[in-house]
């Protein structure tokens, strides 16, 4: 076992959802359990990268849309090709495959500095500005200030982010029958102020028109939340 505790070999392992959910948690649970592993998850260095930013939001879609089923297989997959996953459904006859391509609602270096400003302090606050001070040669140092948000401040941010991650995806081509998943986080301000019926409301004004050449979106949540989404194209 190498790079922060994680093998490319159970990383890409091919499991059912219930399966990749547990492994998931308990890889997590064992990294973390280590000064070096907690920084590996909260700054996503090496394989740690692909275990939070993939896998993970993999894991989650897989037991919220599927359940505990033996009939679905979710293979991950690492690597430059131009998806994520393959699903494999044992359900039909014969199994059919679909791919899966993930990208997440993020702010860039705000977020990687907030969790910098997590690792140096032991504390950081989720909303409000960063101020980031030095370099990564003299030694950088963040602070995240506390302000007061509202849920609606906090909800119109994470929208925003939401879809900035689509227009990312929009206009590129991808193989048939591929679906995109968008994770953005759905914390407890985000649904003080937005429910599914907003949240589809929204998705379906501002992100069904762009040009996404994929076959289902889906919107997932780190906490609950799974909305999914016909876009009727490569099919």
């Amino acid at each position: 076992m190498s790079n922060k505790g994680i093998s490319i070999e159970e990383l890409t392992k091919k499991r059912t959802p219930s399966e990749l959910l547990g492994w998931v948690k308990r890889k997590m649970d064992q990294i973390g359990s280590t000064d070096e592993g907690e920084r590996a998850l909260r700054l996503r260095e090496g394989l740690a990268k692909q275990l939070m930013e993939e896998v993970y939001p993999l894991a989650l879609f897989g037991w919220r849309k599927f359940g505990n089923t033996d009939q679905i297989l979710i293979h991950p997959i690492i690597g430059n090709q131009s998806y994520d996953a393959v699903v494999t459904d044992l359900r039909s006859k014969p199994a059919s495959q679909t791919y899966v391509e993930i990208t997440q609602s993020h702010e860039g270096e705000s977020d990687y500095l907030r969790m910098l400003n997590l690792q140096q302090r032991g504390f950081t606050f989720s909303h409000g500005p960063v101020i980031k001070t030095g370099t990564k040669k003299t030694g950088r140092l963040v602070s995240t200030p506390p302000k007061v948000v509202t849920p609606n401040e906090v909800a119109r941010n994470e929208l925003g982010k939401i879809v900035d991650a689509a227009k990312r995806k929009a206009a590129k081509d991808y193989p048939i029958n591929t679906s995109l998943i968008i994770v953005f986080n759905d914390d407890w301000f985000f649904r003080q102020a937005i429910d599914d019926a907003n949240l589809d409301t929204f998705i379906k004004k501002y992100i069904l028109k762009l040009d996404l050449r994929f076959s289902t979106l889906y919107i997932v949540g780190w906490q609950n939340v799974l909305r999914e989404f016909s876009l009727g194209k490569r099919t």
